[in-house]
């Protein structure tokens, strides 16, 4: 399979997210130590495993050494090298912590990325230096194709990944843990935007005025948090990689994030990172980046093919004036990571120069204008004549505002959350009202109270199920008209990309389910200690000019686009089968029975995304 992209990639392999070496091990790297030194051929390295020898070395010091210098063995680099690098997945379950060696690297290899046409990939390596090195460079070279062919510059970009505390649970749930942990988690242009003091345990923002540099710090536990404004102005990364610091003995991982366009010429292209310090010979890291001959489409719904996928959040409107520098780099961002639709928060009393803004703002960034999600809610009414007759009236303004201001009634006007059974069967007058008129009803809600009271009238439908849920799924797709999405299964928060990646991705696909609209995307705080009962909610951290990405929002991307190459796979099989050429029929229902057999719960989704990609090729072919 591999052959077909002639690039390699490391896989996702089935990992704890944080190692932990037994006695016995430990004691076997200690004992091998000695020989590690004698037979390492850098001479860098050698000194390094020489000074943990000397010094009192924790037991993972020297496992991790003792390891590099394994790996090192039995490859052909340059004896001069002061550091070595290993290409990994980025949206992997380990946690890429200072100490953390990475079983699912490869020592020396490409980094590698394979991306159809509209879309965005990424890449990432890790890098072990031997001595501690400070203001390290890091210059991504020109990516040529062997036609000659360059890859644009401007749709490339390189980032380091911050570690940084976080509260406990911020690796694996949702829920507030009033202890810290460091957690790799920011993707960073300037590592000292945030500083991390390991011997406080705290988090610092740097901002930066007229008036000088200064320090706030954002981990003060939640009794005595004072609040941190994000969006003042002095608080913003750099627009492109700056120098590093690297500590010997220390992995510290780096993204490379590619844009292809509709436009980008399908190629491979070479080129590399250069790693340059003073005093140091500088070195290569090699760079792949396959661009396939297709382009992804927009995600449609497993069972069919031609009804759209919605991909929203709850609470993704910006809470800034229309005019901040931050408003549309952030909606653009957003657009970027494969977010579809994002409710303006216009109604029928908004004023009409507002509302004309907010749809030049979704227009500019992309976003699709129909279904308006979240557009509004309706008044807490009484189901009675009078309360019906109000509630018409209300509904007639919302029709008449949404018609004038994008040409169309497909628009969610929710009212209500998580209701019983007496409210529901009550409600469906209500929302009788609102298909009369051609709008659409929303509810978040659960399965036992909604569904056999009133399914048939609900059009968005967050559930309160697990997105794996395929009988739930199957169940709402029966329906035929609407979208049905899970939410607190878990929310948001968890900061492990792996995760968010399957739970936004082909794990709700693969169950039927035609919309991810989870709670929530939070704008902050940037303290992880600031809620309570949960952890906060972030995706991405607001700046001053726009947002700071994560780890967890690239493998929101990630899930989103494996739905899209399902899509596109999907789509050409259909096409296959309907042609009426044998050939083509059994390879259409071959990619149909592949489908059925996928386990969304334990795919290998780096495998499965490769997988998609050839049966693609031999549809096309």
């Amino acid at each position: 399979m591999l052959s077909l992209l002639a690039l390699p990639l490391a896989t996702t392999v089935a990992l704890a997210q944080v190692e932990a070496l037994s006695p016995d091990q430990n004691a076997d790297f200690r004992q091998r130590l000695p020989a590690a030194i004698e037979s390492a051929t850098q001479p860098a390295l050698q000194a390094y495993l020489r000074r943990l020898k000397a010094d009192t070395a924790t037991d993972r010091a020297i496992a991790n050494g003792v390891r590099v210098a394994d790996d090192l063995a039995g490859c052909s680099l340059d004896a001069d090298t002061a550091l070595v690098h290993y290409a990994v997945p980025l949206l992997s379950p380990l946690m890429r912590v200072p100490d953390a060696y990475p079983s699912d690297g490869e020592l020396g290899d490409p980094v590698g990325v394979v991306l159809a046409r509209d879309q965005y990939e990424n890449g990432s390596f890790v890098v072990f230096p031997f001595k501690d090195m400070d203001r390290v460079h890091l210059k991504l070279s020109a990516l040529r194709a062997d036609d000659g062919s360059v890859f644009p510059a401007e749709n490339l970009d390189l980032r380091v990944v911050k570690v940084w505390y976080q509260n406990g649970n911020a690796w694996l749930s949702y829920f507030a843990d009033p202890g810290l942990k460091l957690v790799p988690e920011l993707l960073l242009h300037d590592e000292n935007l945030i500083r991390v003091d390991v011997e406080r345990q705290a988090n610092y923002a740097r901002i930066r005025t007229k008036q000088g540099t200064r320090e706030v710090w954002i981990s003060a536990p939640q009794p005595i948090d004072v609040g941190f404004d994000a969006y003042q102005d002095g608080f913003a990364d750099a627009k492109t990689l700056q120098p590093v610091r690297l500590a010997a003995g220390e992995f510290k991982q780096f993204v490379l994030t590619v844009h292809a366009t509709n436009d980008t010429k399908p190629e491979l292209y070479r080129g590399s990172v250069q790693v340059a310090a003073t005093g140091e010979k500088a070195y290569s890291i090699p760079v792949a980046v396959r661009v396939l001959d297709f382009q992804l489409p927009l995600p449609k719904a497993n069972y069919d093919v031609d009804k759209d996928f919605v991909v929203t959040a709850y609470s993704v409107w910006p809470t800034l004036a229309l005019d901040h520098k931050a408003f549309l780099p952030t909606l653009k961002n957003m657009r970027a990571h494969n977010l579809l639709h994002v409710g303006p928060k216009v109604a029928y009393d908004t004023p009409a120069a507002e509302a004309k803004k907010k749809v030049e703002l979704m227009r500019a960034a992309g976003f699709l204008t129909k279904p308006i999600m979240n557009a509004g809610g309706l008044a807490w009414v009484s189901h009675d004549f009078d309360g019906l007759t109000l509630m018409k009236r209300m509904a007639q303004k919302y029709h008449d505002f949404y018609l004038k201001t994008f040409g169309h009634t497909d628009v969610i006007v929710n009212q209500g959350d998580e209701q019983g059974a007496a409210w529901l069967i009550a409600q469906r007058h209500v929302w009788r009202v609102l298909h009369q008129l051609g709008l659409k009803s929303g509810l978040a809600t659960n399965t036992n109270n909604s569904f056999p009271t009133s399914a048939y009238t609900i059009d968005w439908r967050p559930l309160a199920i697990p997105p794996g849920d395929a009988a739930t799924g199957n169940k709402w797709a029966q329906i035929g008209s609407g979208h049905t999405g899970f939410y607190a299964n878990q929310h948001n928060g968890s900061e492990n990309p792996a995760f968010v990646r399957r739970q936004h991705g082909i794990l709700g696909y693969l169950a039927n389910l035609d919309m991810v609209d989870n709670y929530q995307f939070a704008y902050g705080p940037w303290n992880d200690r600031e809620w309570k009962l949960y952890k906060p909610m972030v995706l991405a951290y607001p700046i001053s000019d726009g947002l700071v990405d994560t780890l967890a929002w690239e493998g929101f991307r990630a899930g989103i686009d494996d739905i899209r190459y399902a899509t596109k796979l999907r789509q050409l099989a259909d096409a296959s089968i309907a042609s009426g050429d044998l050939d083509r029929v059994e390879a259409g229902r071959k990619v149909r029975q592949w489908f059925a057999m996928i386990d969304g719960h334990t795919v290998d989704l780096n495998q499965m995304r490769m997988e998609m990609i050839e049966k693609i090729s031999e549809l096309t072919r």
